[in-house]
């Protein structure tokens, strides 16, 4: 989404949260990013889903569209899902949970 993102540096960021159930991708084409902008409200009317944060059930289903996470937030803009660590720890914590 910057001019100074490029795929070398995936390696490095992935590093920030390792986990077997943790998915990291490199959007370099922008398609994932405009995928899940149409199945999400996005602050200030944007299209693009990036800088986001997704947590999903054991029922999602990726089809021709990604399914709509159950717990999200973002970096966008100002509104309720503005990422807040604590949050998205406790929607996470909570949707394990539910696996037990």
């Amino acid at each position: 989404m910057l001019r100074e993102d490029e795929r070398a540096k995936v390696a490095d960021a992935t590093k920030l949260i390792e986990n077997d159930r943790v998915q990291h991708f490199w959007d370099g084409d922008k398609s994932l990013g405009l995928s899940f902008g149409k199945v999400l409200t996005l602050p200030r009317g944007r299209k693009l889903a990036w800088d986001v944060y997704f947590a999903f059930g054991t029922k999602a289903e990726w089809k021709e569209a990604p399914p709509r996470p159950q717990a999200w937030m973002h970096q966008l803009g100002t509104d309720e899902r503005l990422l807040d660590g604590k949050k998205l720890r406790a929607s996470v914590r909570k949707l394990l949970q539910d696996l037990e």
